[in-house]
Order: structure tokens, then C-alpha cells, then sequence
């Protein structure tokens, strides 16, 4: 791991001695070093915050899976703030997000991700962001349970133990598996009022497509036949490979999701 500014050394210590570990994958250190001074001057400084970073600078040492599970070993904190290095703190501040957490752990104790952008098991979006395509975008209601986390921004209850499925790797579709497995373990996701700036803007190109073939070749072996509403993207999964070949299918991707709405709003 590449020493960041400011940062403490982390230890195997279990216990949390912090409240924050802001992580970021870098291949970018500039960029990276104006999202901490960003983060720094929206408060998240002071004795009980710490960011690390995985320096992908020259090489990708860590892809998305594997970041994520090695910053849950070293991280020192209650909650993770796993975030992309092209976000800036502009808008909510750290007594914002505290105040959010402080209400889910009153109003949803089952919480273990949340986000600023998603989507439900009908297809609803949720989201709180500005980026390329709007500015001060705000749709639905907040805070809002979901299926899917987009990764821009995740804030994860270390407390729930999750992980991301041994065997995925890449770079997309990570916060769909870390949702996933935390409903498998009883808890959830949400997307939140956590207003924040995204220089850049989301892309489903080859790489998105592999990790979803990944994805799916992978989550056959373990669940029941379903629709999976990820942030990009809506497919089906199943034992059966012909049935995800038939099935798999926008016709009848846009056919369930019109009956799914229909159902949910009856």
C-alpha cells in the first residue's frame, strides 16, 4: 500500500479506532490529492478520520473486487468511505453524513451500504449527484432501499462483515456484488441525500459487458433464477445457461420490468 497525506499507519488491530477511512483505488495522484483536500475542507479531518489509496498509477495492483476487500483488512475505522478519486466534497459536509447515519441506525439498523446513486428491484433510480449529464440532479425519495450502489461513493458499516464474491475482478459492477451479499447476510442498502460532485460520468463499454458475463456465469452457481437491476445495466440470472440465453433478451427484459412495475404499484 502507497502512504497517503494525511495518513496514519494501520494496524491488524480489530477494534475501530476511528470513524472514517475515506479509500480510494489512484491512478491519478493529483486528481486524488484535490478529492482529499475537497474531503478536508468539508471536516472529514481531525484524529478519527484516515484516508489510504492503492496506488494503480503504473500498473493495476488492485481492480475493484480485490481493492475493496484489502482496504476492509487495513482500514481502522467504523465506516468505510470507498469513493472514486474524480469526486469533490462541494455540496454535504461530514456533520451531514453523520446526522444520516445517526438516523439509519435509529430508523434502519439493518443498513450496511449506502450510496448516492442506485437502483430498486422494479428498476426505480435513485440518485443525489452532480456529474457531466445535470447539475443538483435529485430523483426519488430519500433515504431510498435499493438493489445496486453505483461505486462512485459507497459508505459501508464495516460491522456487517461484507465482502465481494471470491473469483469476480474489474472494474465495474463491484457495488452491485458487495449488495448482493449483503442481502444474502440480512442487511441492505440505501441510497441517501448525500449530495457530491462526479467529474465523470458513468460508461457501459466492453469491460462493463465482460464483468456482467462474469457476474452472471458466477451468481448461476449460487441463487435462485431472478432479474438483477444493476446501475447500468438489467439481466437475468439463472442455473439454466439456455434459459439466461432466451431470457436475456431486451423484449423480455423490458417485458418483466413493465409487468414488475404493474405488480408493485397494484
Amino acid at each position: 500500500m502507497t502512504p497517503a497525506l494525511p495518513i496514519k499507519e494501520v494496524s491488524a488491530d480489530t477494534q475501530y479506532k476511528l470513524k472514517y477511512s475515506i479509500v480510494s483505488l489512484v491512478t491519478r495522484l493529483e486528481e486524488y490529492k484535490e478529492m482529499v483536500s475537497s474531503a478536508q475542507q468539508a471536516g472529514f479531518c481531525g484524529d478519527d478520520i484516515e484516508f489510504l489509496y492503492l496506488d494503480n498509477s503504473r500498473s493495476n495492483q488492485f481492480d475493484g473486487y480485490s481493492g475493496y476487500n484489502h482496504f476492509m483488512q487495513k482500514a481502522q475505522a467504523r465506516y468505510l468511505i470507498y469513493c472514486h478519486q474524480d469526486i469533490l466534497f462541494e455540496f454535504n459536509n461530514r456533520r451531514d453524513l453523520d446526522r444520516i447515519i445517526q438516523q439509519m441506525n435509529e430508523e434502519h439498523p439493518d443498513w450496511a451500504i449506502l450510496g448516492n446513486a442506485g437502483k430498486d428491484a422494479q428498476g426505480a433510480k435513485a440518485i443525489r449527484i452532480t456529474d457531466p449529464y445535470s447539475a443538483d440532479l435529485k430523483v426519488g425519495n430519500f433515504p431510498s432501499k435499493v438493489m445496486s450502489i453505483d461505486e462512485n461513493f459507497m459508505v459501508i458499516d464495516r460491522s456487517a462483515l461484507i465482502r465481494t464474491t471470491a473469483g469476480l475482478t474489474g472494474f465495474h459492477l463491484y457495488g452491485t456484488d458487495l449488495c448482493f451479499n449483503a442481502r444474502q447476510l440480512g442487511t441492505s442498502a440505501w441510497v441517501i441525500d448525500f449530495h457530491l460532485k462526479h467529474k465523470s460520468a458513468g460508461t457501459v463499454d466492453e469491460k462493463y459487458a465482460n464483468a456482467q458475463n462474469q457476474l452472471m456465469l458466477t451468481y448461476r452457481q449460487r441463487l435462485q433464477p431472478q432479474v438483477i437491476q444493476a446501475m447500468c445495466s438489467r439481466f437475468f440470472v439463472s442455473g439454466s445457461g439456455l434459459m439466461m440465453k432466451l431470457i436475456n433478451q431486451n423484449w423480455l427484459l423490458n417485458l418483466h420490468k413493465s409487468i414488475s412495475k404493474k405488480l408493485f404499484n397494484s
